[in-house]
């Protein structure tokens, strides 16, 4: 069967990440702003008080969170601020969490890298007809991820964006491959993933049925025995296109 779906994981994969802490700290005093106004009340903690609650509430998640065998539901961003501002005696309504929390949880769209490139390779890929998509596990909202998308010139062509935030899972849960396959209008066998992590993009794609295809562009982690093997290894995305070619040869196609 002849590949024709080209879905791609974002973070170390089509960009790499540099902390924004300064951008993090504005939007906690941002934060804070509003909820002096909207509570009326000027004896709340400082913001550095809230940024440090809601840093040990997902710290504390985090040391079961990417466990073999964890729970994949990813919770509403909001409940990790909620819990944070519970842990300070602060009790806020559902409408004004999910106010809040995008700002909070969008500071790295100005730490996005995009090595040269990787934008042409991919918009290569969209030019010689292929459907493109991404799957992403993040804490950020699918607006903010489109917005990420947009500020590199990704959002025109990929015509399935998944966001684990929006979707109540978290990758290798199998359903987050089936609804970008489904956008996509995709068969798992004509359908190739690219990501930076053995299990949950392999892993997660091989269990849904798809090709994948593992890449060191931004990341280069040691590889687990148990982990289910990629059908290639690449160090740029340009490679993808050999890949496919390799690929469609070897299935026939």
């Amino acid at each position: 069967m002849t590949i024709r779906t080209i879905v791609f994981d974002l973070g170390h994969t089509l960009w790499d990440i540099t902390p924004q802490p300064e951008a993090l700290a504005r939007a906690y005093v941002d934060m804070r702003s509003i909820l002096v106004e909207r509570l009326d009340r000027a004896d709340l903690p400082d913001a550095a008080t809230f940024q440090r609650a809601v840093r040990d509430v997902l710290h504390e998640a985090a040391k079961t969170y990417f466990m073999d065998g964890a729970e994949l539901r990813e919770p509403p961003p909001h409940e990790w601020i909620d819990q944070g501002c519970r842990r300070l005696g602060i009790e806020l309504d559902a409408t004004l969490l999910r106010e809040i929390t995008p700002p909070l949880f969008g500071t790295e769209i100005g730490g996005l890298v995009v090595t040269e490139g990787t934008f042409d390779a991919v918009a290569a890929l969209a030019g010689a007809g292929y459907r493109l998509g991404c799957i992403t596990n993040t804490l950020a909202n699918g607006a903010t991820i489109r917005a990420m998308l947009r500020q590199h010139g990704f959002e025109a062509i990929m015509q399935s964006v998944v966001v684990s935030a929006d979707e109540g899972w978290r990758k290798p849960h199998r359903s987050l491959f089936e609804i970008s396959m489904r956008e996509l209008r995709a068969t798992p066998g004509e359908s190739l993933f690219v990501g930076d992590s053995p299990s949950h993009d392999i892993g997660g794609a091989k269990a849904a049925g798809m090709f994948a295809v593992l890449t060191r562009q931004y990341a280069d982690r040691p590889y687990p025995d148990d982990a289910p093997r990629p059908d290639a290894v690449i160090n740029h995305v340009i490679e993808i296109s050999r890949v496919v070619r390799d690929l469609d040869e070897r299935t026939g196609s």
